[in-house]
């Protein structure tokens, strides 16, 4: 039953939610965020939807088989991370600036406007804080804040946006949501294994 729900049901749901999540959130934020990339390659929402699919349905493998394959686990951060790459500096905006704004986004999600946007900054971070589960709060929260204030430092360099302090606060927060998630499911994991 498990096989059949792997091959049969798996890629179906993945693909539909995979559709779902395009049409109520990656579009607005791919257009915002991408717009130079969005116009210049063919069938873009095609490529994010395919891909956005199939990372869904490895981690639900995962989930159903309830451990962890280490190449598929690999494979799926690899897609990953290569999406990360693309979002974070395939923007060709020339865009280049400083923003200390910190909790300017506060008023700005408030108000109704940017909304995907500011919830994006924060969960397509949280699978960085799973990599981390092994190092204690304040190591994770350092490394997270380094690999971040990197990326931010990196964007500005290249001209593909904003070293944005606010950037900087939701990203890490994203991390850390993930560190925190993944920490009390190995605590819950662990003491039913010692019980």
């Amino acid at each position: 039953m498990k096989k059949l729900t792997i091959w049969t049901v798996l890629p179906v749901l993945s693909l539909c939610i995979a559709v779902l999540m395009y049409y109520f959130w990656f579009q607005g934020w791919l257009q915002f965020y991408l717009a130079d990339v969005m116009a210049t390659v063919n069938h873009m929402g095609y490529i994010t939807v395919g891909v956005t699919a199939l990372l869904l349905y490895f981690t639900a493998v995962q989930l159903v088989n309830w451990k962890l394959n280490k190449g598929l686990l690999v494979l799926t951060y690899a897609i990953y991370f290569a999406i990360m790459l693309v979002l974070l500096f395939g923007k060709a905006s020339g865009a280049q600036g400083f923003s200390s704004d910190t909790f300017g986004f506060i008023d700005t999600f408030m108000a109704g406007n940017l909304r995907v946007i500011t919830i994006g900054n924060v969960l397509a971070f949280v699978p960085i804080g799973f990599l981390l589960f092994r190092k204690s709060p304040l190591t994770a929260l350092f490394l997270a804040g380094m690999m971040i204030f990197a990326v931010e430092s990196l964007q500005y360099i290249l001209h593909v946006g904003y070293f944005d302090t606010g950037d900087v606060f939701l990203n890490v927060s994203g991390i850390m949501l993930g560190y925190a998630i993944i920490r009390i499911f190995t605590v819950k994991q662990t003491t039913a294994e010692q019980k």
